[in-house]
């Protein structure tokens, strides 16, 4: 293991678009990786060609791991996260641009906050690589530690150098459902976001050090769609994303209560204690939602405002987000 060094972790899929100015953008870091691990969910297409060609000129190791059986996302990415060597692991995607300091400016900050993740800003570019606007990862603060955790994850996975210790404190096959493929486990990147806060803090570099390519093959990206389709949109689907959150905190706040006696930590048990809370606090929101009234849920919404149920929720503003299930009261399906 290299002490002070970063791995790159990359998972890839008919990558072969976008992968070769990917790749270059790795070999061009001011900071060059220890290593790039990769492994490939059975791709079709060039991408394991491509790969080689880089490999046998780049300034670094690359290990190749091309997978028997279909893993999908995120359990690729966890393969390839558990197979690097160094003391910090960076997540990588196969169709963005690196700038040339994320990964000094990513293990400088984490040296000096002695912080378990780092993310950043990114700017978005489009299929041709022309920059169409940018990405604040919706946070500007540069340390968040304890309540300071949005609980569902607020990081682009590819923005994220994580501390290789977060490996082996909670074990990653226990992890809850995924927030957005619910059949599936949760995804790495909120995996490890969930562990770094319960065991310490995560820092934040509010300037851009990647590109974020847009484009209709993302697994994950943004869309475009108007303000008022989106608001609709999100609207009718509201009494589900309720739902599902509740019973993802749910199963976080059991997996906690499952090894909580085994870490006997302070910190972990307020972060514990938190998850519990995070959990009550959706439960009442689907009970409000069960309800097809209109006016039925507005009483049963404005008592939990006044237990108080709001201001200790964690997460976002209590004001806000009741007057967000006000308007979703009303309105939602």
């Amino acid at each position: 293991m290299q002490t002070g060094a970063v791995s790159v972790a990359m998972a890839t899929f008919n990558g072969e678009r976008f992968l070769a100015e990917q790749l270059r953008s790795l070999a061009q870091q001011d900071h060059l990786p220890a290593e790039l691990v990769i492994c490939d969910d059975q791709s079709t297409d060039r991408t394991a060609a491509i790969i080689a060609d880089f490999a046998r000129t780049a300034p670094f190791p690359v290990r190749f791991h091309r997978n028997e059986t279909r893993l999908r996302f995120s359990d690729n990415f966890m393969k390839a996260i558990a197979l690097c060597e160094s003391d910090h692991i960076a997540f990588c995607d196969q169709d963005d641009v690196w700038l040339p300091g994320k990964i000094a400016r990513s293990l400088a900050a984490m040296t000096a906050t002695g912080a378990l993740m780092c993310s950043h800003r990114v700017e978005l570019i489009d299929e041709a690589g022309a920059r169409i606007g940018t990405s604040t990862n919706l946070s500007r603060r540069a340390l968040l530690e304890g309540a300071g955790f949005e609980p569902w994850g607020v990081f682009l996975g590819f923005t994220c150098t994580i501390d290789r210790r977060l490996l082996h404190l909670i074990d990653p096959a226990m992890r809850p459902h995924d927030l957005i493929e619910y059949e599936r486990p949760m995804s790495h990147d909120r995996w490890f976001y969930l562990v770094a806060g319960l065991f310490g803090s995560l820092c934040y570099i509010d300037e851009p050090l990647a590109l974020y390519r847009q484009h209709g093959a993302n697994v994950f990206g943004r869309t475009r769609t108007t303000k008022l389709h989106g608001l609709a949109k999100a609207v009718r689907k509201y009494p589900a994303y309720i739902r599902q959150r509740g019973r993802i905190a749910a199963e976080t706040a059991s997996l906690l209560a499952r090894v909580r006696d085994a870490i006997a930590s302070p910190e972990f048990d307020g972060a514990a204690e938190r998850w519990s809370g995070v959990a009550e606090f959706y439960a009442v929101r689907e009970a409000v939602f069960s309800q097809r009234a209109p006016l039925t849920r507005l009483r049963r919404l404005f008592a939990a405002y006044r237990r108080q149920l709001y201001s200790r929720g964690w997460g976002r503003g209590g004001r806000s987000l009741i007057v967000q299930d006000a308007i979703a009261a009303i309105i939602a399906r």
